[in-house]
């Protein structure tokens, strides 16, 4: 896994590359890509904070977010995209707002649905957590799914996180779960 930091111009950020993708910021060319992908029922219906539908203003809004977050020079949200061709496919990372009272940082990703299967899923979720702990020296990072949602534990599970309880959620999931598994990595458990 290789981090570096871009300054190009008007962009700037942190892109990371693992084998196969690139967790970079967010793009205006990748609007169009981002908003046909979560507009998909089978996406959006485990992102609780995702409006469904999605329209092309929630993805600006959130693209303006993104840029925001990369200004920082630490920033937590990122594109995940193909390396070979720079093509959105979903994204990922590191939230304070978890769905509770809790200050620790939470891992979050979502995949287009034409990219499921194919292990990005793992690829994003480890490179995101090796940031969190080697660069932004995070001492733990935790994860929690809508609890029908077992493709997304089996990847967390891969990746190393643990399922430790579970949470009481401020808002149901979609799936109308106020109670979800709770998962967590400790920094000294982590193998990248």
């Amino acid at each position: 896994m290789t981090e570096r930091i871009v300054l190009a111009g008007k962009t700037f950020g942190v892109i990371i590359e693992t084998a196969r993708l690139r967790l970079r910021p967010l793009r205006e060319d990748d609007l169009a890509d981002m908003v046909k992908l979560i507009d998909n029922w089978e996406v959006a219906c485990w992102l609780s904070a995702v409006p469904h539908p999605y329209t092309e203003a929630d993805g600006r809004k959130w693209i303006a977010l993104v840029h925001q977050d990369h200004a920082t020079s630490r920033p937590l949200r990122f594109a995940v995209a193909l390396k070979e061709t720079d093509r959105l496919i979903g994204g990922v990372g590191l939230d304070g707002n978890t769905g509770d009272e809790s200050e620790e940082l939470a891992v979050g990703y979502w995949l287009g649905q034409p990219y499921w299967g194919n292990g990005y899923g793992r690829e994003a979720i480890a490179a995101i957590i090796d940031y969190g702990f080697r660069t932004l020296g995070v001492q733990t990072i935790r994860a929690h799914t809508d609890p029908s949602n077992s493709p997304s534990q089996k990847v967390l599970r891969h990746c190393g996180l643990k399922k430790v309880g579970e949470i009481e959620l401020t808002k149901p999931t979609r799936h109308g779960a106020w109670r979800a598994p709770l998962f967590r990595i400790a920094r000294e458990d982590f193998a990248s």
